[in-house]
């Protein structure tokens, strides 16, 4: 096939964005008819909280115990969207536990064990369901190989993410997917669970509209449609295929210059304020901790560095972009007043705009860093919260 043949008119394009843009429209307006604007969640700010809100919600609605009062119920519909031939029967769901953040022991690197798992589902046989959640979150290392060791020959490990993906390398190691462990997605096999339970708790109002106002936050950061528009969006790429799979191509192509070119400009506006300051940009824009770390050569001694994480969007705080200290020294003094975002984060600071967290991930923002003057104005404020920070804190590094 020739260049030429495989060229796909520009018209094409236009069309399928149209109709994608109708269909969105469309969507956009059945949520305000319905009321569905209005979420807790986004109130709350809980839009992304992995513990606080996934886990917390998904366990009481597994618990059988649960004050949803429906018994194994929500349970039973969630086993049954899991692959038939291992889970069916698994599980005494009448005897069933669930615990959220269950640990399980110290981490032991040598022997690849300890941790805590998202949420534990355990029978009174000793069978159990170790699900590991994740939103934005990056994985841990060996983090599902750990859960893998945990119960051995009774326990099965479920990787939740939003779109169904597989953990990365680092976290399974040489373990094998559908056989040491399984995928599932809050876009497909989550949100269908969620109509079951809205279903099958019919005649309870508060429970099916929590469920309702919950269904609809995963729909959201899935950027997920209705079931009608869905259907809509999926003709409509049927009918444009190749055109869809350029349009796919030149989509992530165009977010991640976005997120490296507003990097780059941060990065360009930080070299000149620290002279004396060595400043790298370690990992790959697409990667979950892409960041810019910098410190005095003295620091360096002291594996401590100043760094802002991340630009990909992904990452420690559900993605949040953030200025902090980092250290690998176990001696490093720290203050009361510091912030600690977990063993090597000892204070970090969010960065804003307008009194907004930034967030890489939220499509909203990059639309409006796609423009130049946008971006330059950004990127100044966060440089200049950067520079603020590492101000009242370089007495902790110096030493």
């Amino acid at each position: 096939m020739t260049k030429k043949e495989t060229t796909i008119p520009t018209t094409q394009h236009k069309q399928l964005l149209q109709k994608v843009k109708t269909i969105i429209a469309h969507h956009r307006e059945l949520t305000k008819a319905k009321g569905e604007l209005f979420n807790i969640y986004d109130i709350l700010s809980l839009t992304t909280n992995e513990v606080r809100t996934h886990s917390a919600f998904l366990a009481e609605l597994l618990n059988p115990n649960g004050t949803h009062l429906l018994g194994t119920t929500f349970l039973q519909a969630f086993i049954d969207i899991l692959p038939k031939d291992i889970f069916e029967n698994y599980l005494d769901v009448e005897n069933t536990t669930v615990i959220v953040e269950y640990h399980i022991g110290t981490i032991d690197t040598k022997n690849k064990t300890g941790g805590r798992i998202d949420i534990l589902l355990k029978d009174a046989k000793g069978n159990s369901i170790s699900i590991e959640n994740k939103i934005d979150a990056g994985d841990q290392k060996n983090q599902v190989i750990r859960y893998y060791n945990y119960n051995t020959q009774k326990n099965k490990v479920i990787y939740l993410s939003k779109y169904g993906d597989e953990p990365n390398k680092e976290s399974k190691g040489k373990l094998i997917m559908n056989k040491d462990f399984y995928v599932i997605g809050y876009q497909q096999e989550i949100i269908q669970w969620l109509e079951t339970c809205q279903a099958l708790a019919y005649d309870q109002p508060i429970v099916r509209e929590s469920i309702k106002q919950y269904k609809i936050l995963i729909q959201k950061i899935t950027h997920t449609l209705g079931n009608q528009q869905d259907k809509e969006l999926k003709v409509a790429i049927v009918e444009h295929l190749e055109e869809a799979s350029q349009i796919a191509t030149t989509y992530q192509q165009v977010i991640r210059k976005i997120k490296n070119d507003f990097r780059v400009k941060v990065y360009e506006l930080l070299v000149p304020k620290f002279p004396n300051y060595s400043l790298k940009r370690p990992k790959d824009i697409n990667q979950t901790y892409a960041s810019i770390w910098f410190n005095e050569p003295t620091c360096a001694k002291n594996a401590t560095w100043f760094a802002v994480e991340s630009f990909s969007g992904y990452g420690n705080k559900n993605g949040i972009l953030y200025v902090g200290i980092y250290s690998d020294n176990p001696n490093f003094k720290r203050e009361e007043t510091f912030n600690r975002l977990n063993k090597w984060w000892l204070h970090y600071k969010a960065l804003t705009y307008n009194d907004e967290e930034l967030n890489l991930s939220d499509l909203a923002l990059l639309k409006t860093l796609s423009n130049r003057s946008n971006m330059e104005a950004i990127a100044n404020s966060v440089v200049e919260q950067i520079i603020e920070f590492v101000k009242a804190h370089e007495k902790y590094l110096l030493v």
